[in-house]
């Protein structure tokens, strides 16, 4: 199979699609060759020889769109490429589903997001396949939806050199700094947490990436300011995935308080990272269930602070051997129906590649 993968960004240390690299990675040992088609390049060193790429670059809409055409020209007519996975923009599939057609080319999209637009609808007939996460990760009755797990680096969280939990407990909430990821809950479980006499601190990553999100930030800041947080609440912006593992390591608990629905790679990060972790996504009773009470205590409803602070509070109160017995547990599943290579396997599969 020569495959061509079409992504918005190919680049190792970026700090929100770092994991894309990864991802092609794994697919590269699946494959014959595999081309990414990004809209921005920046670190390549990790990928094998049968990986190369192309830069679309993102200025002008009308010659984004032309040299977008002309890649896919190239892809599936003089280098051969025989099959297109678009990875979670349905726009990339629907402009290279005539090009593709006409070489013969098979089509294949992948999504997790819990949004579903009219161009998501227009893109899912056009491909044999759509694949995600979880049945809650593409929220449309469609005969040609695969589940396939998610894809995580167990190689790259969870390392023994990461280390221990920090002392005091630090809480940790990682994602982009936007009222979906709902930052202020989390800043509200934490002041209730301090209320009751608890000696915690919390660590933000991530940043946002657009105008209104730079608003947001100073919303997030004057609420740390109101509930007296300012000497417990670190904001860090954007950090490399490169580096992300290490701040899962000196977290004691991490709290996912996305309001997306779908399941969210930083639930399956943290528990990769054998750190117990918080969330109210859709998923996470499902993702839990195995675990029993155990499981049910690492679910809250969406927006509620107080039930969070109880989660919170639960965990907190365990001692480091129940932590860390809870915590391969959790990486046992991750190992189980989420780990990288294997989803890529199963990718190739279905794609109709591999062994």
């Amino acid at each position: 199979m020569k495959l061509l993968f079409l992504t918005q960004v190919l680049d190792r240390g970026d700090a929100v699609l770092g994991f894309v690299s990864r991802w092609v990675r794994a697919l590269a040992a699946q494959c014959e060759a595999v081309r990414v088609v990004a809209l921005e390049v920046g670190d390549t060193s990790d990928l094998p020889p049968n990986v190369d790429w192309r830069e679309v670059g993102r200025r002008g809409r009308l010659g984004r769109y032309l040299r977008y055409k002309r890649l896919l020209r190239e892809a599936f007519g003089t280098d051969g490429y025989d099959t297109v996975l678009a990875h979670m923009v349905p726009r990339y599939t629907l402009v290279s589903d005539a090009p593709a057609r006409r070489a013969g080319a098979r089509r294949f999209l992948w999504y997790t997001h819990a949004g579903v637009d009219a161009r998501l609808r227009r893109a899912v007939p056009l491909v044999e396949k759509v694949f995600t996460a979880s049945p809650e990760s593409l929220r449309l009755d469609a005969p040609n939806k695969v589940v396939t797990g998610h894809g995580i680096d167990l190689e790259h969280f969870g390392r023994p050199e990461h280390g221990a939990p920090a002392r005091p407990p630090r809480l940790l909430s990682v994602g982009r700094l936007t009222p979906k990821k709902d930052p202020l809950t989390v800043l509200e479980a934490t002041a209730r947490l301090v209320a009751r006499g608890r000696d915690v601190h919390l660590d933000l990553v991530g940043a946002g990436l657009t105008g209104s999100d730079a608003g947001y930030r100073d919303e997030v800041t004057a609420r740390i300011a109101r509930l007296g947080l300012g000497e417990r609440v670190v904001l860090h912006g954007a950090v490399p995935y490169v580096d992300v593992p290490w701040s899962y390591a000196r977290a004691t608990v991490v709290i996912n308080a996305s309001l997306t629905g779908s399941l969210d790679k930083v639930t399956l990060e943290a528990m990769a990272s054998r750190r117990p972790v918080v969330s109210c996504n859709d998923t996470s009773p499902r993702l839990f269930a195995e675990l029993g009470d155990a499981g049910a205590a690492l679910c809250f409803p969406a927006g509620d602070a107080d039930a969070l602070a109880q989660r919170l509070e639960r965990l907190l109160d365990l001692d480091d051997a129940q932590r860390l017995a809870l915590g391969e547990r959790l990486r046992a599943i991750v190992a189980r129906d989420h780990e990288v290579d294997v989803l890529a396997a199963r990718l190739v599969r279905e794609m109709g590649g591999g062994a």
